[in-house]
């Protein structure tokens, strides 16, 4: 037999072992099915071969350098802006599985929700929905809505003079960046602030009331008390969790509370791919919700694209969320941030009490600061700004801009600044010290304190990174000038 380039040994065995990965039983369980197997993960992907790139992009082996773009290691928070955050291995991998075969995205979807209404112990009658983040979620959600399944409703919208109800109540202190996202379907909102108003505020026209979770503290009407309002008006509920867990248990209790929707981000701390979003609700309306989205055609949520690939790696990354030991979990932040410890100490930098609220509303994170000695003529400002001009790669970001969601030192921007027009600016805000009320985690700082302090998350650092950040900051205080 000639085995040329068309089909070579590496080819057949890489066949091999794709027929194996469809549960055929041809070759099972043979040892050149084992044999197969074993060739095909070392030495190829998707069947196959693993080439080194030598020309064109990547071909340098820093993709970052040949596009002038610098890195990042992440001590800010699951922030879009920089990128969100740090899969796993097991998510890369699903990733790549994903990639090996074609299937129809909406049985893919319909499978998922099922997946994730049993890991996370969803009520009977709802399922999950992934979406192309929690911002797409809110899009199709409501477009859901106000469509349900109505081809010429879906073909229509954003224009909805003629729909029979397209008004959204929200509180107005819950008001903030990614309402955008409703407004954008045609919905109109409607700002109240009290019960009464709520109440008052329901007429024929009003299809929902939103509410932004991590907000509860500041608006007079609580979740339980908006549930109980829509139920007894026959309308919808949406609950916008996006950076709200952990703890684990807010993907079951809330939906147990009666929310129609939730959404979180799958981009945070579950650790998915970033351009993914969780929406688990009734399940009725998570088939109006895909019937507006990607991969269907001429609607509002076509450009709200989750692929595949996307979608099998968040399954996992939600896998390991729930399943993970949260007590592990925090013991590895804490050894993280004693590198650093142990690296400043001889310069007289001594670790602060470290700050964790688990029961912060959003971006549930322990933060870690540090004190600089009076013997030390430097600012934690100017540690923090040091750290970011680190070449090539900045440690954190100082002064990007984008609404202070890049680099705040070290608790954050006043309280004021974050706020314009009763919109709430810090939504999405970078990893600060917990407020003392216990509210907002890591969206919302009480403001800078201290001058000589300095702080950061260690959250989503890759595994060697805590030592790169305590180097560098023991060449910072080595060139510290005395006071």
């Amino acid at each position: 037999m000639n085995l040329k380039s068309a089909w070579s040994r590496r080819s057949f065995l890489s066949g091999l072992s794709a027929m194996s990965a469809f549960g055929g039983s041809l070759f099972a369980p043979s040892e050149a099915s084992a044999k197969a197997r074993k060739s095909k993960s070392a030495s190829s992907v998707d069947g196959n071969p693993i080439v080194p790139i030598t020309k064109g992009l990547g071909s340098t082996g820093n993709i970052y350098a040949e596009l002038g773009v610098k890195p990042i290691i992440n001590i800010n928070g699951t922030v879009t802006v920089i990128g969100g955050s740090v899969m796993a291995p097991e998510v890369m991998e699903l990733m790549r599985l994903g990639n090996q075969h074609f299937c129809m995205i909406d049985d893919l979807e319909v499978a998922a929700g099922k997946f994730i209404a049993k890991l996370c112990k969803s009520p009977a009658g709802y399922t999950g929905l992934v979406t192309g983040g929690a911002a797409a979620a809110l899009v199709v959600g409501y477009a859901g809505m106000m469509t349900e399944d109505s081809e010429p409703r879906i073909r229509q919208l954003p224009y909805v003079r003629d729909f029979p109800k397209t008004e959204v109540i929200i509180q107005k202190a819950h008001r903030y960046p990614f309402d955008h996202q409703i407004r954008q379907t045609g919905a109109v909102l409607v700002e109240v602030e009290t019960k009464e108003q709520m109440i008052n505020a329901i007429n024929p026209k009003t299809l929902a009331i939103h509410y932004l979770n991590i907000q509860s503290d500041r608006g007079q009407v609580t979740g339980l008390e908006t549930i109980e309002i829509a139920k007894a008006h026959n309308l919808y509920t949406f609950n916008d969790a996006a950076a709200d867990v952990p703890p684990v248990e807010r993907l079951w209790t809330y939906p147990a509370q009666g929310w129609d929707m939730v959404t979180w981000s799958g981009g945070k701390d579950i650790k998915g791919p970033q351009a993914t979003g969780l929406l688990i609700g009734k399940e009725e309306l998570m088939r109006y919700a895909l019937l507006n989205m990607s991969p269907q055609e001429d609607r509002i949520g076509r450009p709200c694209k989750v692929g595949k690939e996307a979608i099998f790696a968040f399954l996992k990354a939600l896998e390991i969320f729930v399943n993970q030991d949260y007590d592990e979990t925090l013991a590895k932040y804490d050894s993280r941030a004693k590198t650093v410890t142990d690296a400043i100490a001889k310069f007289g930098v001594t670790a602060l009490p470290r700050q964790y609220n688990p029961e912060a509303l959003g971006n549930v994170t322990p933060h870690y600061s540090w004190q600089i000695p009076a013997t030390l003529n430097i600012t934690g400002q100017e540690v923090m700004q040091q750290l970011a001009d680190t070449e090539p790669v900045g440690i954190g970001s100082m002064g990007a801009g984008a609404s202070g969601m890049r680099g705040q030192w070290p608790q954050g921007m006043s309280e004021g600044s974050n706020v314009d027009e009763g919109v709430n600016k810090s939504f999405e805000g970078a990893a600060q010290e917990p407020a003392e009320n216990g509210g907002r985690g890591g969206r919302g700082g009480r403001g800078n304190r201290d001058p000589h302090t300095f702080g950061f998350a260690v959250w989503q650092i890759k595994d060697g990174e805590d030592k790169i950040i305590a180097d560098r900051l023991v060449e910072i205080f080595s060139k510290a000038p005395k006071a």
